[in-house]
């Protein structure tokens, strides 16, 4: 299991990831951080339809993907806080 701080870096890099593959058309911001959630804000050009589950499932697949199969995020709500910019919550488990 990993510590609070380990968990806190995996985000970060996870995001920092996200970021790379998918800027300009969406920039993922760590909102805030506890060992249990997490809020993430995105902001780009995408639709909020189809485009809003993409970006914050991608965030999903790489954190999982760089932590090993050790740590899922699941989506916990998702909200539009202005045309170009959502705002998602998601639960941490970790192995």
């Amino acid at each position: 299991m990993l510590s609070d701080i380990d968990l806190e870096a995996l985000i970060h890099r996870a995001i920092s990831f996200y970021n790379r593959i998918h800027s300009p058309n969406a920039i993922a911001k760590l909102i805030s951080f506890s060992p249990t959630l997490i809020s993430v804000q995105f902001s780009g050009g995408f639709c909020t339809g189809c485009g809003t589950m993409e970006s914050t499932e991608a965030l999903v697949d790489l954190t999982k993907t760089i932590s090993q199969g050790k740590t899922d995020l699941k989506q916990n709500k998702t909200i539009q806080t202005n045309l170009h910019t959502i705002q998602t919550t998601y639960i941490i488990k970790t192995k």
